[in-house]
């Protein structure tokens, strides 16, 4: 879907001037995004920011839940395809699954780390309007799919009874718990201090769900090293930022 098509939400650029005005607005509002909750925005905060009038954004959005679904709408996109791409088998030959499993949940954390402030508004979003909550369910559709198939060509590599729903699963339990860390905090007394012990938490409860079967150690060479989950994956990392 591109932004003039997103249901009467945003009035389609008729001229290079007006597309670029409309750009002003959704730069505001991720700027603002990084200062402040997408509630405590107003339009006249994204209009200042932007430095346009009033008039200019009405003449382009519905109100500023629209300008948010367009964001939302870029990110989920490019999202999808990232994911494609990093569960594209030829990206993991010659690795093994556990590298795969790692790196995945590294990514998602860093993902959520980096994009919070626009995670949480998208999340809060789906609460309300369905318009969100339907975007953002093709998304994880995609992104479940998209491993899954990844994980069915490394049947060999695992010992669960049911490989398709433990890819599923392991999906569910990161969005879980990245959701709701995002929207509530760590509210539990054993909850972990980092970022890297959530990693490694999380990597555990998804090599346990898989039943991974971990790489043959060489001699010499400690477990850590041979799977790819002590000072990083095999596979070249990306930024963030990717995602």
């Amino acid at each position: 879907m591109t932004d003039s098509g997103i249901d009467g939400w945003v009035h389609a650029p008729r001229q290079a001037r007006s597309q670029a005005t409309l750009e002003r607005f959704v730069d505001a509002t991720q700027q603002l995004l990084e200062e402040r909750p997408f509630e405590e925005i107003t339009v006249a905060d994204i209009v200042k920011a932007a430095e346009r009038t009033v008039g200019s954004f009405y003449a382009r959005f519905e109100d500023k839940l629209s300008v948010l679904y367009v964001i939302v709408e870029r990110m989920h996109d490019r999202i999808q395809a990232l994911t494609r791409a990093f569960c594209d088998p030829v990206r993991w030959e010659d690795v093994s699954l556990a590298e795969f499993v790692e790196e995945a949940v590294r990514l998602n954390v860093l993902a959520y780390r980096r994009a919070g402030p626009l995670f949480r508004a998208s999340i809060q979003a789906c609460t309300t309007d369905e318009r969100f909550r339907i975007r953002r369910m093709e998304t994880m559709q995609v992104c479940a799919e998209a491993q899954k198939q990844f994980v069915l060509t490394r049947l060999a590599e695992v010992d669960c009874a049911d490989p398709a729903r433990a890819s599923d699963r392991m999906l569910e339990l990161l969005s879980a718990t990245l959701d709701h860390e995002l929207l509530f905090g760590r509210f539990t007394t054993t909850q972990v201090a980092s970022d890297a012990a959530l990693v490694e938490e999380l990597v555990d409860q998804c090599m346990h769900l898989l039943k991974v079967r971990l790489p043959v150690v060489s001699p010499g060479q400690s477990p850590q090293v041979a799977s790819g989950l002590a000072s990083g994956s095999a596979v070249d990392r990306e930024p963030a930022e990717r995602w």
